[in-house]
C-alpha cells in the first residue's frame, strides 16, 4: 500500500521541463502576423497562461536576446491608440439622412466603416497602424 501512494505522489508532482529553444520557438510563433497565442498553445498542448508567461520572459531576455521587431511590436501593443467615439441614436440618423447627391463628399483623412446597425467614422490623420489595429479588432 505504501508503494502505491508513494508512486502516485511522485507522479503528480513531476512537471515537464521544456528546453529554452522550444519555448523561444513557440513564443516567436505568437508574434507572427494574425497569430493567436491560444491557438499556438493548443497546437502544442501547452497551457495558454504558460505561453503568456513565456512571452513575458522572452521579452525580458530569459531565452536569449529577443528579436528587435518583437520588442517594438510589444511596445506598440502596450500603448493603445484611443479614438473619439460618438454614439448616435439610429432614429435620428435615419431622420437626417441625406441622399448621396446631397451628402458632402468625404474629405481626405476620414475612414468610415458601416455595419448593419452601426457606423464607425474616424476623422483626422488616420495612421496605417490605427487602421490595422481597427481591422484586426473588428475581425475577431
Amino acid at each position: 500500500m505504501d508503494e502505491i501512494s508513494t508512486s502516485k505522489s511522485m507522479k503528480s508532482s513531476k512537471r515537464p521541463n521544456f528546453a529554452d529553444e522550444f519555448k523561444r520557438g513557440l513564443v516567436e510563433q505568437t508574434f507572427e502576423p494574425d497569430a493567436s497565442v491560444s491557438l499556438v498553445a493548443r497546437r502544442n498542448d501547452i497551457n495558454t497562461n504558460l505561453l503568456f508567461r513565456w512571452r513575458r520572459q522572452y521579452l525580458e531576455g530569459a531565452f536569449g536576446p529577443p528579436c528587435p521587431e518583437h520588442v517594438a511590436q510589444k511596445s506598440a501593443d502596450a500603448i493603445p491608440t484611443l479614438l473619439p467615439v460618438s454614439i448616435v441614436d439610429e432614429t435620428s440618423v435615419a431622420a437626417t439622412a441625406m441622399t448621396t447627391a446631397e451628402a458632402p463628399s468625404l474629405a481626405e483623412g476620414v475612414c468610415e466603416i458601416e455595419f448593419e446597425r452601426a457606423r464607425i467614422r474616424l476623422r483626422g490623420d488616420v495612421s496605417p497602424a490605427t487602421l490595422k489595429l481597427l481591422i484586426r479588432e473588428l475581425s475577431r
